[in-house]
């Protein structure tokens, strides 16, 4: 089962940082509130699946047939210690990442071995060596797919505690260069380059899992959930309690454009634009590691992409949205 967050605004308050985005943005919903005399109305708290869909489970493959090789017969061949390795017990019980080096470093062992073969007049093992090597072929896809987009450390990647602190100001860019790099090593072994640097794969893979994507993705959906809220008091202010029912500048009216100078742009705008940069950080490689394994992106995963990157865009368009809200609702105020 999919790990499912339910966000509220009681997550703003239980942070511990005085001087964190959310503390900031739960202080100016407060005083909108109280200068405006409109309650905050309680709204469909957000639901998002953090972590990307776990991998379906597959019936046998042609793994199998690899089983049935004369071991003995491949004395002399490098294939029979990867065949070695992926019959152990560990071997059968590899992650996915593991299962993808042992893929690789049969397909680039295959070819001398089928020569090797061939000179023995073996045809008939040579023949099951090239059958297996072509399945992988054709899987491999599937099988970089499953270890990158949908293993343990892409989907700890995306996962994340509740309670942001003050994020994202304890960030690095080690996360775009790691994903930049995981792109680089994938691409060639989808065109033919079957060489691997496992300890290099795995080190990366490592690095994945310490992200913050999940962060990011908990920081927007509270920040959009959030002033959601404030747009429909604003919304209910117009209609119930406008601010100049006269067409003058009220008290309520300055009092609202302090609030908004003091709390939105001093303190919550700046948050906003380091949330986007560290979008932007993390958006831009991840899309360019998505597009090179496009190939084998499974349908739910598209879908998670899909609700990912919508919630991503309301980062800019929600505030946008606000700041267009807080106009609206003092437009029929004179200057003064």
């Amino acid at each position: 089962m999919r790990r499912v967050i339910f966000l509220s605004l009681l997550l703003l308050t239980s942070c511990g940082q005085s001087d964190s985005g959310l503390a900031h943005l739960n202080e100016y919903l407060t005083r909108l509130s109280t200068v405006t005399g409109t309650a905050l109305e309680s709204q469909a708290l957000p639901r998002f699946d953090l972590a990307p869909p776990l991998p379906e489970k597959g019936g046998p493959t042609s793994n199998q047939q690899i089983d049935l090789i004369d071991f003995l017969s491949l004395t002399g061949c490098s294939l029979q210690v990867n065949l070695g390795r992926r019959n152990t017990q560990l071997g059968r019980t590899a992650s996915p990442s593991q299962r993808l080096l042992l893929d690789l470093e049969f397909l680039d062992l295959a070819p001398a071995c089928i020569e090797l073969l061939k000179t023995r007049d073996d045809t008939a093992l040579a023949a099951t060596i090239r059958a297996a090597s072509n399945d992988r072929k054709q899987s491999l896809p599937s099988a970089v797919f499953d270890a990158v987009l949908l293993g343990p450390e892409w989907r700890a990647f995306w996962h994340a505690d509740p309670i942001l602190g003050d994020y994202p100001r304890q960030t690095s860019s080690l996360v775009e260069q790691t994903v930049t790099s995981l792109s680089a090593m994938t691409a060639p072994w989808l065109n033919g380059d079957w060489s691997a640097n496992n300890r290099a794969f795995e080190l990366l893979l490592s690095d994945v899992r310490a992200g913050d994507g999940g962060e990011l993705l908990v920081a927007t959906s509270q920040l959009v959930w959030a002033l959601e809220s404030a747009n429909t008091l604003l919304t209910q202010t117009q209609s119930e309690r406008p601010l100049c029912p006269f067409g003058q500048p009220t008290e309520r009216s300055r009092a609202l454009k302090r609030v908004v100078q003091q709390f939105f742009v001093a303190n919550v705008q700046p948050w906003v634009v380091s949330l986007r940069r560290r979008a932007e950080l993390i958006h831009e490689p991840t899309q360019r590691l998505e597009t090179v394994l496009a190939g084998a992106v499974t349908q739910p995963y598209q879908d998670w992409v899909a609700a990912r990157d919508a919630l991503l865009f309301q980062l800019t368009q929600m505030t946008r949205q606000h700041v267009q809200a807080i106009q609206a609702t003092l437009t029929s105020c004179q200057q003064g």
